[in-house]
């Protein structure tokens, strides 16, 4: 993000967490300096606003940078439709949820609920995420269904769970129930995943560089070089610049079949390291 655009810095750390989806570049196009400020925000059962929390500078454009650790703001650039958002620091739950075009990068940590329900767009998380990383709601029955997610660092439980679409990568280790309940999709995690992985999947694809428990209602099919784990990981590197290894890129997966619970067309592939 270039210099410019409309800058939020963060006043003293509040103390309870504030809902702040009003938040979202293409919201701010619209709208100056004071409009801006003036937007509402809720702290618990009280109605607050943006300036009550954040010193703001700039106003009609949709590119917003955030300049600190804002772990108590939720919800940030939910529902966003285009723009830029770049947070220098750590951020609370939900950032980019529901979103569908655009490009969110949080310089830090990310709460639970990262890219729940995304449609479209870029989120890229340069520290760890909580649960349910590009997944669904607590209670849903749909988490993305298109974009893309990267993730620098770990993930928690339910990664890329009830996803219909899209991509989610995780550089490090997932928690439980990676993919679970998976529609269509992929989740590659360039680390290891808990227990659980897959489970319920109908289809989509989980890729998994490291240890990974095949569940018992998965079946062995082949182990073999899949031409579009070679071209996704190829893909990350040019447009993510992330370092993966060439021996994973041009290697041989074991490929699981299942769940058979359910329709048993999805799939696990672990990379194969010897």
């Amino acid at each position: 993000m270039s210099e410019g655009g409309v800058v939020l810095t963060p006043r003293a750390p509040p103390g309870a967490s504030i809902e702040a989806e009003c938040i979202a570049p293409d919201r701010f196009a619209a709208l100056g300096e004071r409009e801006i400020a003036a937007l509402p925000v809720w702290q618990g059962a009280r109605m607050a606003t943006v300036g009550d929390f954040f010193a703001v500078r700039g106003g009609r454009d949709a590119r917003v940078r955030i300049d600190g650790d804002v772990p108590w703001a939720h919800g940030l650039g939910t529902a966003m439709g285009g723009g830029a958002l770049r947070i220098e620091g750590s951020v609370g739950h939900a950032i980019g949820a529901r979103m569908t075009a655009g490009a969110i990068e949080v310089r830090g940590d990310a709460g639970d609920d990262a890219g729940v329900a995304m449609a479209g767009g870029v989120l890229r998380i340069e520290g760890s995420a909580g649960d349910r990383l590009g997944g669904a709601r607590a209670g849903a029955s749909r988490g993305a269904t298109g974009g893309e997610i990267v993730v620098l660092g770990s993930a928690g439980a339910l990664a890329g769970a009830a996803a219909r679409r899209g991509l989610v990568v995780v550089c490090g280790n997932v928690g439980i129930d990676a993919g679970r309940a998976m529609i269509a999709g992929s989740l590659v995690v360039l680390g290891s995943a808990g227990a659980g992985a897959g489970r319920w999947s109908k289809r989509g694809t989980l890729v998994v560089m490291g240890t990974v428990a095949i569940a018992p209602t998965y079946r062995h099919a082949c182990t073999y070089e899949p031409p579009h784990v070679r071209l996704t990981l190829t893909y990350l590197r040019s447009r993510h610049a992330l370092a993966i290894d060439d021996r994973c890129v041009r290697g041989r997966y074991h490929r699981y079949s299942g769940d058979m619970a359910e329709l048993g067309r999805g799939e696990i592939l672990q990379w194969a390291a010897t």
